[in-house]
């Protein structure tokens, strides 16, 4: 096996694993609201507990403590990429179940193309890739046509609340790639969380001064999960394909989440399930396959590692 494939095996082994961790946020969400937590407050709570972890992280691994311009401008992603996408989500979750917002959010990768456009890239994509998004958006529509119970059709402002999230996803992703395409070190991570801590807490102040958290077992199990797993683990994970692959493959989790969430709103919450459902997945991850998977000449030989190597961080 050449290097190259290493890269490209390691990238699939850790988008997999993101869109566990991404895709089971989307139940665990609505779990910890279902219980009667406000959204908002819930949400605060959890991104704090973020980044006190990433904190102590950063410290116990003696991380590089960047400039102060540079974590302002942490906050800044934080707020746009961490905090826009975790309160539309929350929010949404009261009237749609999380495998319609998986659904949902899986539109990042075409908002991050978009984005990339609007701010000046001209690289465009290759064919393959192309067919691969596109077939990954099919997917998602088989499984919007063919979800049941989910509330896509139905819960008009949810969906919007999950558009919007969705677009902070793509948008974030580009902005994080073109400032900081090195990669996020732990503390820049730590301001990212607290730039959407901020955010979170002022909205919840603004909308729901007087809200409390139950002390319910479902509202624990939602924060013993999405603070270490999706929020400080899925982060971890998610900037570090950002810096190997760029915005647009990194996204590609998106694709991922309504498979997770859809399996675990079967097993776990018994939301209802068609077996067309199948059909989607199915096309998901063959479109993942196709992007990660090498083509190779007529001679059985793959083509260079430059012809398939994934876009530099800067540009899409």
């Amino acid at each position: 096996m050449t290097e190259s494939h290493g890269v490209r095996s390691s990238n699939l082994a850790l988008l997999g694993l993101l869109g566990v961790l991404f895709g089971a946020s989307f139940p665990f969400a609505r779990l910890g609201v279902g219980a009667g937590a406000n959204p908002f407050l819930l949400i605060s709570l959890d991104l704090g507990l973020a980044a006190a972890t990433m904190a102590f992280l950063s410290w116990a691994t003696h991380d590089r403590r960047p400039a102060a311009r540079e974590l302002a401008s942490s906050v800044g992603v934080g707020a746009l990429l961490i905090g826009g996408i975790n309160l539309t989500l929350f929010w949404g979750v009261q009237y749609a179940s999380g495998g319609a917002a998986a659904i949902v959010y899986a539109t990042a990768p075409l908002v991050s193309i978009l984005a990339g456009l609007l701010l000046g890239n001209r690289a465009g994509l290759s064919l393959r890739e192309s067919a691969a998004l596109g077939l990954g958006l099919l997917g998602v529509v088989v499984l919007v046509l063919t979800s049941a119970g989910t509330g896509v059709l139905t819960d008009s402002w949810a969906i919007v609340a999950f558009g919007v999230g969705a677009a902070c996803q793509g948008t974030g992703a580009v902005v994080l790639a073109r400032i900081k395409p090195n990669g996020e070190s732990r503390w820049g991570l730590t301001f990212e969380f607290l730039g959407a801590a901020f955010v979170a807490v002022t909205i919840a102040v603004l909308f729901s001064p007087h809200a409390t958290l139950p002390a319910v077992p479902a509202v624990f199990e939602s924060i013993l999960f999405l603070v270490p797993g999706t929020l400080v683990g899925g982060y971890l994970i998610y900037h570090e394909l950002v810096r190997r692959s760029g915005p647009v493959r990194a996204n590609l989790v998106t694709y991922l989440n309504p498979v997770v969430a859809l399996a675990i709103g079967l097993v776990v919450f018994r939301e209802p399930f068609q077996p067309f459902e199948l059909v989607g997945l199915a096309v998901i991850l063959v479109a993942l396959l196709l992007l990660q998977f090498p083509i190779r000449r007529p001679t059985g030989r793959p083509i260079s590692s430059e012809a398939v190597e994934p876009p530099s961080p800067t540009h899409l």
